[in-house]
């Protein structure tokens, strides 16, 4: 059965909520199997949770890098095949699984090799640097299965395909929920190996997905099979992945340095603001993994009608994105203020000067949640026509910028002044982005 939405007619509400439901649905137990491990992860003590978040800063940036093929091959993949070149779209996948690859190794080489610098720069405490080192070791391992993932499932994706990725990913991800208490405190012949465990929860629920995608594009001998993953690298086509990816990378890499150096900021306040920043951010995840789901539809979405040529319906498409993502944002945002202390006291149970203090990161990150989902929505928008540059520049700067506001507001707010920066520069992003694009649209052109 052929599981491709035909994503060049129809109404644009139901064939983008039909794209976007599996997309939106493997965020959602992904934000689960998030908040769980935070969950087990607290019950270790608030030692854990600094340390795995500040291998979750670091990790964020690996996500970053793996941007390069996943965006660019989704732009290319999505306009060749709207275009119905297929052999282009062949081309495209190949190239784009192939830098997946070789991108996840030299990852892990160089994680591994400077490991200890890396943890090293954040300057913690012995305990928290050695569960840090021991977990970012284990996850580093799986780089290449965190590169491959999500690739594959922009292969599909750009197809029209959300079903397919959808199930693997659950199924990973329902895998990685089950072994996280198992591995963490252990369970009869099994012993448990706290953080570590979490960690090799997360890389064997990552093998076990990448196992089934092959199982699937072999007995499918879909266009993925037909691409031929071990023919020779075309170098031209591999730089135009590239070239397409690297804003993305540089968007959100540049994000993850701008966190990694404002986490040291907070640490200067102790373990209890990073501890904080490590459950609220994930917390927090819950609009903006939601939202990328979102997007990566409405990258599809938009990229084949591009390549097909349809302003009408790359115009529509704008505009019920942008609701449907800034209703996403206003409910976010009404249930950090709403509820706030249950939810921190989910994950620091015993800590009550870090949940007064999770409140407020709530409270503070709450103001740009809006901005955030408009911000996310529209770069899919900017995927979909082929002009990834323009979000990339305006995150850059603006995340860039939260170092210097950061040094303003921590003289008078103390900690609560690297979140304040964190929050109006989303909120600026949301702004900037949104501006650039409705006049992009207003007066869109072919390439």
């Amino acid at each position: 059965m052929n599981k491709n939405l035909n994503l060049l007619e129809g109404k644009i509400l139901p064939v983008l909520l039909k794209l976007s439901a599996p997309l939106m649905g493997t965020a959602f137990v992904q934000i689960t199997y998030v908040l769980a491990d935070i969950i087990w992860v607290g019950r270790i003590g608030t030692e854990a949770v600094a340390a795995s978040g500040t291998v979750g800063i670091l990790i964020w940036f690996a996500n970053a890098l793996m941007l390069v093929p996943r965006v660019g091959l989704s732009i290319r993949g999505a306009h060749s095949y709207g275009a119905k070149d297929l052999e282009s779209t062949k081309t495209i996948f190949r190239n784009g699984i192939q830098l997946a690859v070789i991108m996840g190794i030299l990852l892990t080489l160089t994680t591994v090799i400077f490991k200890e610098g890396i943890i090293g720069y954040y300057g913690l405490a012995d305990e928290v640097d050695r569960m840090a080192k021991d977990y970012l070791l284990v996850i580093s391992f799986g780089f290449v299965l965190s590169f491959l993932n999500p690739v594959l499932s922009a292969c599909y994706n750009s197809m029209g395909n959300s079903i397919t990725p959808f199930r693997m990913n659950v199924i990973g991800l329902i895998l990685n929920i089950a072994l996280d208490p198992i591995l963490i405190f252990g369970i009869g012949p099994i012993p448990g190996m706290g953080i570590v465990g979490a960690a090799m929860a997360t890389v064997f629920s990552q093998l076990i997905v990448s196992i089934l995608f092959i199982i699937i594009i072999k007995k499918s001998r879909d266009l993925i099979y037909r691409a031929g993953f071990f023919k020779q690298i075309n170098i031209s086509e591999m730089k135009k992945i590239i070239k397409l990816g690297l804003p993305g990378f540089l968007q959100s890499g540049v994000h993850s340095v701008a966190g990694m150096i404002l986490n040291k900021y907070m640490a200067f306040y102790g373990a209890i603001p990073v501890a904080v920043y490590s459950v609220g951010s994930m917390i927090e995840s819950v609009s903006w993994m939601t939202t990328d789901g979102i997007s990566a539809a409405i990258a599809a979405l938009v990229g084949q009608n591009y390549g097909a040529k349809r302003e009408d319906r790359i115009k529509e498409a704008f505009r019920t994105s942008i609701v449907i993502v800034s209703i996403l944002g206003i409910l976010v945002t009404i249930a950090f203020y709403l509820f706030g202390d249950p939810i921190f006291r989910v994950f620091l149970p015993k800590d009550e000067e870090a949940i007064a203090l999770g409140v407020k990161y709530l409270h503070i990150i709450g103001w740009s949640q809006v901005f955030m989902t408009v911000e996310i929505g529209s770069t899919g928008v900017f995927n979909g026509i082929g002009k990834p540059n323009i979000p990339g520049i305006i995150a850059v700067i603006l995340n860039i910028l939260r170092i210097p506001m950061a040094w303003i507001f921590m003289p008078i707010y103390g900690v609560l002044g690297v979140w304040i920066s964190m929050s109006v520069s989303g909120i600026l992003k949301g702004v900037f982005g949104f501006s650039i694009l409705k006049g992009k649209i207003r007066k869109l052109k072919f390439d």
